[in-house]
């Protein structure tokens, strides 16, 4: 039933032309549409009449805006931004989209409505606080769009549903879901993602609400056919994205919001965490038995436990007697350190714990509406929280991490900070979760804003701060970030992973769906705890988890204090085993794992995703979940459930082929062979995977590289090469040769370019490595026949060899006829 407290716009009172944008005074309220691009507009509306300020910690990038042409049809205004057209109804103020082939998409079913709201209506209804504050952050603004019946929605971020989330309620406020008294039906997670991809036959269009209040989207939960955008803040704000495909929406997406960051290349390696390696001896240990071992890894995670009681900034002497010999033993094995920084600062005044003397001296702390300083429980006893909206305080903060860079720490790992915090010490009887009042004033003088308004932003901006101070103390290193909490934007400074996880098949299963989802909303580099963090994990679970984590795009094991060792070696010889191949295949991968870092970096497109974004025009293939393509040229079909050695697979259109056997498969749909520690990875036709030797460490150069081609179809890749380290790729020290394979009538060709730009790799061997049916007839490599090659019979494959020297090379391969198999 329609809400009888709703207000809404009216008609049209008058309305104005800019060269960018249309200005429209209703009865009541305004709107402002801006062309942001040809493809994007930006669709504002307030019940005042007045448009909020832009804020220093919007998480979008500004961006020349594009023409904006405007008409007059009948009673309604017509809008043409290029790429994307809509119509204004001057009676209702609704607006309606379409793409520059006029397919409409977005269509609104009236115009913006609002009213205030009570407490009770909103996720804070379980806080002490009895009412909202007063003004804007009681006031709601609600609109209402039209679902068409094929259509499905995607993105949202982190959430635990389904990947299609049509038929869900989901809000935007960040929490950590595992905390005492948070409650555990709620939607909400450590991360919000206000956005999403719409998907129909023919078309892709996005959203982005541009809030960063608490804001819902009820995706026909309520209203099957209605898609209805809320917000409080008393203002709608949101980007229309014309897409016209997935990848075009993403690209759009992170056009405003920025484009991911490139991480350093040991963070594409393994990572090893526990809450805790609680010493030196044992971290040392355990960089030993990895190298003895013979299993690869690149990072050591430090959780709180290295840390003087629990103080942030600090070492405890005894358990580390030396950082710095501890990070330089590390570095010794190609190990990385990582070190945890939580937000909460332990409230010991005066007694010469510098980050909290210096924090209340320079104003750098949350005070509550009463002024004092706000404080509350987390693991060093009570705490006090920076005010991240202070640019002051976000670069003081920065600077603190000077002791640990100084050390040798490699990366920063924030948690805790959606913030979670307590209502007293965690021993004691009643805990609960305690949450900064919603009245709470922060950014100083300078911007004043609620907590309310800010919340979203906490670990955000955090993550932001750690960033930012790694690149002004350590300017020649390639910052590295790890944040629990985030919003739409953080991919521009951190690396993110979904929290604490279990140890469940559930839980290994809907890590497919939640990466996924969190690639189309513009964040390619991110992870699970592999082997779950709560629980003890097992060996089956555990085997299954690490040969999916290789595929993560952030590759960490983690579990946490109390539970199982979770080491590779920790579930027995044939576990062990498993997990040492499954780490070799990440290091042989990382060549075109890395390739796809960059890609992400300049365009935004994530590395896994779900098939919908490589497939639009397969409809049927919109829904699944638990098969997934690693950049455009793998798909793996991971096994989710105990006791499955086989399962069913859906093949895309186009040719397939095996990947470790180069055999052709299909058509599917198809039953493949899953055993444990082979789940189906399948290459599609015309790739030239870029794979590299095994190392122990990506510390240690890369010696050859196989340049692993599948034939059936023309295909082109560019390999993108650059020191892994420092920042010079700025400046355009990378290196990009273009491979090319193309069928002809009795054969194929494979070319590769002369290598461009100005990054010289490490001196290598290429191995070109062919699957054919029969052997070769003949192979030509620059013109000149050659015997220099070798024929595989198991693999079916042809190999040959030279020396990389950066120049241009071609390869003309006649096929041999095929030979019947021995009997």
């Amino acid at each position: 039933m329609p809400d009888p407290e709703l207000q809404t716009c009216g008609l049209v009172a008058s309305w104005e032309a800019e060269p960018h944008a249309l200005v429209v005074r209703h009865a009541e309220g305004l709107t402002r549409i801006d062309a942001v691009a040809r493809d994007i507009l930006r669709v504002r509306f307030s019940p005042s009449g007045a448009l909020a300020p832009q804020r220093s910690w919007d998480p979008v990038a500004a961006l020349p805006p594009a023409p904006l042409r405007i008409s007059e049809a009948g009673e309604a205004l017509r809008l043409d931004g290029g790429a994307i057209q809509a119509v204004l109804d001057r009676g209702t103020g609704a607006l309606a989209c379409f793409d520059s082939r006029g397919l409409p998409f977005a269509h609104d079913l009236g115009g913006p409505a609002w009213r205030e709201l009570d407490v009770r209506e909103t996720p804070f209804e379980h806080t002490p606080e009895p009412e909202l504050p007063p003004g804007r952050a009681r006031m709601g603004v609600f609109l209402d769009k039209l679902i068409p019946p094929d259509e499905g929605y995607f993105g949202f971020g982190q959430r635990t549903v389904r990947l299609d989330r049509r038929h869900s309620r989901l809000g935007n406020w960040n929490l950590d879901p595992c905390a005492p008294g948070v409650r555990q039906e709620h939607d909400n997670r450590y991360q919000t993602h206000p956005c999403f991809l719409a998907l129909r036959p023919d078309i892709a269009w996005g959203l982005y609400l541009h809030s960063t209040w608490y804001s819902r989207f009820d995706v026909g939960a309520g209203r099957s056919q209605v898609l209805t955008l809320f917000t409080l803040g008393g203002e709608l704000d949101y980007y229309l994205l014309a897409g016209p495909t997935p990848a075009a929406v993403v690209e759009q997406l992170t056009r405003l919001t920025g484009r991911p960051a490139l991480p350093p290349l040991w963070a594409m390696g393994y990572h090893q965490s526990r809450w805790s390696y609680g010493s030196d001896a044992e971290v040392q240990a355990l960089a030993r038995a990895f190298r003895e071992r013979g299993i690869p890894l690149d990072a050591i995670h430090l959780d709180i436990d290295y840390m003087d009681g629990f103080r942030v900034f600090t070492w405890d002497r005894e358990r580390f007697p030396d950082p710095v010999h501890t990070v330089d033993q590390l570095h010794g094995q190609g190990v990385r350190a990582v070190a945890i920084i939580d937000p909460g600062v332990k409230k010991e005044l005066g007694d010469g714990y510098t980050p909290a003397d210096e924090g209340v001296a320079g104003g750098h702390f949350i005070a509550g509406p009463d002024g004092t300083l706000f404080s509350g429980w987390v693991w060093p006893g009570e705490a006090l929280f920076p005010d991240f909206c202070r640019p002051e305080t976000s670069r003081w903060w920065g600077d603190q991490h000077r002791g640990l860079l100084d050390a040798g720490v490699d990366g920063i790992w924030c948690d805790m900070n959606e913030p979670a915090i307590v209502d007293r010490p965690f021993p004691v009887r009643g805990v609960r979760n305690k949450s900064i009042p919603l009245a709470t004033r922060l950014g100083g003088s300078a911007e004043p804003a609620l907590e309310a308004e800010t919340h979203n932003l906490y670990g955000h901006l955090m993550a932001r701060a750690a960033t930012e101070g790694q690149a002004r103390l350590r300017p020649n290193r390639r910052p590295w970030t790890l944040t629990r909490s985030g919003h739409l934007g953080t991919h521009r400074w951190a690396v993110s992973w979904m929290g604490d996880n279990r140890s469940s098949w559930e839980d290994l299963g809907t890590s497919l769906p939640q990466l996924a989802s969190m690639g189309l909303c513009g964040s390619p580099h991110v992870g699970v705890d592999i082997g779950g963090f709560f629980d003890n994990c097992f060996g089956e679970l555990f085997a299954r988890w690490i040969e999916l984590g290789t595929f993560y795009p952030f590759m960490r094991c983690h579990t946490a204090l109390g539970t199982h060792p979770q080491q590779p070696w920790s579930f027995g010889p044939g576990i062990e085993a498993i997990a040492r191949a499954a780490i070799e295949l990440r290091y042989r991968l990382l060549p075109y794992l890395y390739t796809l870092a960059h890609r992400a970096h300049r365009t935004g497109e994530p590395l896994l995703r779900p098939l919908l974004y490589d497939f639009p025009d397969q409809t049927d293939l919109h829904q699944i979940e638990d098969q997934v393509m690693i950049g455009p040229c793998l798909m793996i079909a991971p096994v989710c459930r105990p006791g499955v050695r086989r399962r069913l697979v859906e093949l895309p259109a186009g040719s397939w082929h095996d990947f470790r056997t180069g055999a052709p498969v299909g058509p599917g749909p198809l039953v493949l062979p899953a055993p444990l520690g082979q789940i189906p990875i399948l290459v599609r036709a015309g790739s030239i995977l870029t794979l590299g030797n095994v190392r122990r460490t990506t510390a240690e150069p890369l010696t050859e590289l196989t340049l692993l081609v599948y034939p059936g179809a023309a295909g082109v890749w560019t390999l993108i090469e650059d020191d892994g380290e420092t920042p010079a790729h700025q400046e355009g020290a990378v290196a990009e040769t273009d491979l090319r394979i193309e069928p002809t009538g009795d054969g194929v060709t494979f070319t590769q370019a002369a290598r461009s730009g100005g990054f010289l790799p490490h001196p290598r061997t290429l191995l070109l490595r062919v699957h054919l049916e029969a052997p070769p007839a003949a192979v030509r490599l620059d013109g000149q026949e050659t015997r220099g090659w070798h024929w595989d019979p198991q693999q079916r494959a042809i190999e040959l060899s030279w020396a990389d020297d950066g120049k241009a090379h071609e390869v003309m391969i006649q096929e041999g006829r095929p030979r019947d198999p021995p009997r």
